[in-house]
Parts: structure tokens; sequence; C-alpha cells
């Protein structure tokens, strides 16, 4: 037994996602421009983004849905150090399970609440409303993988897990969304957000390097590294769709 914390997650990090301070201010000022009076994230994390929009949107209300709940409880956090406490409901549970509508609705990486990409747009239409938007960000490949790629990546990862860019626009118009806005990662963001993820275990072994845990992180953090800079760098994409429904 040992009375050391387990390692942290996400305290480098602004969002749960590779995402860009520039990038995020240019989402919140073209989706706040909408002037959406309710706003849901599906996924949220600890819910940034949705905090940003809040603030961005005077009157309006947000709920994010996580079932991690030491991200919920961050997000409440933030949102009351902000003023936001009042305006934004943080909940744990299933994403799925939801179904009241919103004028905005979030998805960023979390499109397996429903299984797959497809079926997570279908799902999603249903809760945006009319003349309403859905940020949704996902996976794909940036080039088709090669047996060898694929030896690099995740267990048991297939060619058919992901789409290419054009394939996930294409299930977005196939549930019946209007693409308005196309924009994927770069290399920084990527690597902003991967350093980031790792950052706090990598720190506690530099603290902790005789604890009886420490070999489990260790492993775990020279596997994800590994899969990381040899398999999906460069090769794992990852795009913010803004999409629209008519009114």
């Amino acid at each position: 037994m040992t009375d050391i914390p387990a390692p942290a997650y996400g305290t480098r990090l602004d969002f749960a996602s590779p995402l860009s301070g520039e990038r995020a201010t240019a989402l919140v000022t073209r989706l706040a421009a909408a002037t959406p009076r309710t706003i849901l994230d599906i996924g949220c994390g600890w819910g940034e983004l949705l905090l940003r929009l809040v603030e961005s949107c005077p009157g309006a209300t947000g709920t994010g849905i996580d079932t991690d709940e030491p991200d919920v409880l961050r997000g409440r956090r933030n949102a009351d150090a902000r003023g936001l406490g009042d305006r934004t409901e943080f909940v744990v549970g299933p994403g799925e399970d939801h179904d009241t509508p919103a004028d905005l609705v979030l998805c960023i990486g979390a499109s397996h609440a429903y299984g797959d990409t497809p079926s997570a747009l279908r799902r999603l239409r249903e809760l945006v409303t009319p003349g309403g938007t859905l940020l949704f960000a996902d996976v794909f490949w940036e080039r088709p993988p090669t047996e060898a790629d694929l030896a690099n990546l995740w267990p048991d990862t297939t060619p058919d897990d992901h789409p290419s860019l054009h394939g996930l626009v294409g299930h977005a118009e196939a549930a019946g969304f209007q693409p308005l806005w196309i924009e994927s990662v770069n290399r920084d963001e990527w690597e902003r957000f991967e350093s980031g993820h790792l950052a706090d275990k990598a720190e506690w072994l530099l603290r902790h390097g005789d604890d009886p845990r420490a070999e489990g992180y260790r492993t775990d953090l020279a596997d994800h590294r590994r899969i990381w800079l040899t398999g999906s760098r460069d090769l794992v994409g990852f795009a913010y769709l803004t999409l629209g429904v008519p009114a």
C-alpha cells in the first residue's frame, strides 16, 4: 500500500482534445454569432469549450454530459469560478441517453458513445433544433493505412475503423447536415495534446520512480508514446466539422 496519489490527468491541457487556443477562439466566435440559447456538449470532459461558448453567448444555458466524474467535477469547479454556475450544468452519465434538443450541440471525439461515426451523426441530427448547429469532431485517416502502419497502432485496428476526411464529411451529409466549415488540426496541435496527455504521468514517475506502481505506469507511458510517434503521427487526423440543419 502507498499513500502517494496516482498520477493526475489533463492538468496540462486546456481542452480534452487536440485544439489550439487560436482555433478555439475562432470556433467560439463563429458559433456564438448564431446566438444559440441552449448549448449541449456530449462527452464534454471538463467542458472548457462549452464554458467559453456560454461566456460568449449572454443568456444562453449550457449542459455538459460525460461519464468521467473527475472531469465533470473539474467542469463544475471551473464554471463556478467563472461565474457561470447558474447557466451551466455538468452531468455525470452517458451522453447517448440524452434526448433534449439544443440550438448548438457539441460532440468532440465522443462518437464512440453511439457505436460508430455514422450512427453518432444520425442520432445527433435528432438533437439539433431547426436552424441549429452541430460542432462534430472526430478522427479520420490522413491516408489509407498500410499493413505496416496498422502493426504500429492499437491492437485490432483495421482500415475500416475510420473514414477519410472526405468520407467523414460524407457521413455528415448522409445524416442530413449541411457542412458549413471543415478544418483539421495540425501537427503542433496534436503534439501539444499528446504531450499534455502524457505529462502528468511522466512527471509523477520522476518524483515516485520507486513506487510499486511505477513499472506499470512506465509501460503504459511507453506504449502510448510508441503508438503516437511510430503509428498515428501523420496518419490519424482529427477534424472539426461545423454542420448546419435547415430552419
